[in-house]
């Protein structure tokens, strides 16, 4: 899942250094932009921002009531604020702790410098709705018209998958197809079928002798699972759980 970073500053020259900041580290961000903040907050009713930076000089009163508002939100649809500027504020600062704003940032710094907080204020894994599992020897089979393909599963979720193969001829990536997932839990066998899987990113884990990709690994995102499917899946992970449980008595 990206992460979506507003950017609130009046001033367009610094909204683009800390977005070119942004980018250049945080490979998973999507990085927006708002002059003032009427225009953040109208730019919130469209979007979800997990983070939103913004300077003293760009806000006024009903910009902090809405961070206030936003950061008492629970899980998913919490937002993170943090104040940005050239020097300390401390006296500022101290006023922001009112409306529940405790992080910063001084301007400039450097981008990993940057990088960094950002991820400590709102890591990926955090954002994940949902537990992952790892089970040894499950296998999925991917349906895409006439094309299947088998990949082994390196850990899986109710929203995705996370899969490894040999780089396929004649397949689209940017089509949706049919998963079907095989485990084998401790001789507890199951499968679920006709899992919709988009893909959300590819990475080549290994390559031929002309660079060209000779292994790949998937992570996928499920839609429109079927009620057998999720009953499926709901069996799996309590079999994993209970499996998980034996362990540690």
């Amino acid at each position: 899942m990206a992460r979506n970073i507003l950017i609130v500053d009046s001033s367009s020259s610094m909204r683009r250094i800390i977005k070119t900041m942004i980018r250049a580290t945080v490979n998973d961000a999507v990085v927006g932009e708002a002059s003032d903040s009427r225009e953040a907050i109208d730019l919130f009713t469209a979007c979800h921002y997990h983070i939103a930076l913004f300077s003293k000089e760009s806000v006024g009163q009903e910009w902090l009531d809405f961070a206030k508002e936003k950061s008492s939100e629970s899980g998913a649809k919490r937002s993170n604020f943090v104040f940005f500027s050239s020097n300390e504020e401390k006296d500022y600062l101290e006023e922001l702790k009112q409306y529940d704003i405790v992080e910063s940032v001084i301007i400039p710094c450097s981008a990993d410098e940057l990088a960094e907080r950002l991820t400590r204020i709102c890591n990926p894994f955090v954002m994940r709705a949902s537990r992952r599992y790892s089970a040894p020897n499950t296998v999925v089979h991917i349906s895409q018209g006439a094309v299947i393909l088998s990949a082994e599963v390196i850990n899986f979720s109710a929203g995705g998958m996370l899969c490894e193969l040999d780089a396929p001829h004649g397949y689209n990536w940017a089509a949706p197809a049919i998963s079907n997932l095989e485990f084998d839990l401790d001789g507890y066998q199951l499968t679920s079928s006709g899992l919709h899987t988009v893909l959300s990113s590819l990475t080549v884990v290994d390559s031929n002798a002309d660079n060209s990709p000779r292994r790949v690994r998937l992570a996928c995102r499920f839609v429109d699972i079927s009620d057998g499917a999720k009953a499926d899946l709901g069996l799996v992970f309590a079999k994993i759980d209970a499996l998980e449980e034996a362990l540690r008595l």
